[in-house]
């Protein structure tokens, strides 16, 4: 099993962080000089509901892949359909190129998931936030980015996208390519997460009250997933939720016996100031 961070890329001078692009960098940093195995970012352009500093995810992770030799770099999880995927396409090559083969792209649909809309980050901008269309969305996202990846000429009509005689080099430097982990918490975007790489889902976070999935909800899910699966590809089960103070060794043997194959602490600035984080990505992973 493997251990990371997922830093929420939300911070202010109130938390102690004056510049939070910095900051995050450092992190990175710090994360893999403690043994840290990946660091991920969250992916959004604000929070309706507070105030903060929040840098763009794919900016700051290029910048640390060039400032790292071993960690794995992601987002956990990028909201796909407000992104134009020839974009997102080209900038996961690019860090994959820096990083020399050490990324991921973790994707999701945004907003909380919850209900039939994904609420004020999509409206406030005049996006589509109905989250019917945007899985459709996502859908064919995925398949315009890996196609991309194949070097060679793409076309393809969507109802959301199209690609005409496109191609794009060079191709990612990981074989046969970026893996893609995918957000998810039920129903129709499961068999999302079943064409794919990974599942990324979230456990409890008692920083804000968020029950998340036990490890019996996830055996119980990831069951569905392997339902859905197609192909014997080796597929990332990954849990991130707050370690807790205590009994972490207990965790992760629950963990490993459910098949989660990434632990990932979720760090942000409802538990710690600025230092206090970087304190406690020091102190390393478990074990």
């Amino acid at each position: 099993m493997k251990h990371g961070i997922q830093l929420v890329q939300a911070w202010s001078p109130g938390n102690g962080v004056n510049n939070v692009s910095a900051y995050l960098l450092k992190a990175a940093e710090e994360a893999e000089s403690a043994g840290w195995d990946g660091f991920f970012l969250w992916d959004h352009l604000y929070f309706t509901w507070a105030p903060c500093h929040m840098p763009d995810s794919w900016s700051v992770l290029s910048a640390a892949a060039a400032r790292t030799d071993r960690i794995t770099l992601g987002t956990t999880v990028t909201a796909l359909p407000r992104r134009r995927p020839q974009v997102l396409a080209k900038q996961l090559v690019t860090v994959d190129q820096i990083s020399g083969g050490r990324v991921v792209l973790g994707v999701g649909l945004g907003g909380s998931g919850e209900g039939g809309d994904a609420g004020d980050e999509f409206t406030s901008f005049g996006e589509e936030s109905r989250y019917r269309v945007m899985g459709r969305m996502a859908d064919e996202a995925l398949e315009v980015i890996t196609r991309l990846w194949s070097g060679e000429q793409v076309n393809y009509m969507g109802k959301h996208f199209k690609v005409e005689n496109a191609v794009f080099l060079p191709r990612p430097v990981q074989k046969p390519r970026i893996p893609i982990w995918v957000g998810a918490f039920d129903g129709p975007a499961l068999k999302r997460v079943a064409k794919y790489d990974g599942w990324v889902t979230t456990g409890p976070c008692p920083s804000v009250n968020l029950p998340g999935y036990s490890f019996e909800k996830v055996h119980e899910k990831m069951g569905i997933i392997e339902g859905y699966r197609k192909t014997d590809w080796p597929f990332d089960l990954v849990y991130g939720y707050e370690f807790p103070t205590q009994g972490i060794d207990e965790e992760v043997s629950k963990a490993e016996s459910v098949g989660v194959t990434w632990m990932l602490d979720i760090i942000s600035a409802m538990r710690f100031k600025g230092n206090e984080a970087l304190d406690y990505i020091r102190r390393g992973p478990p074990g």
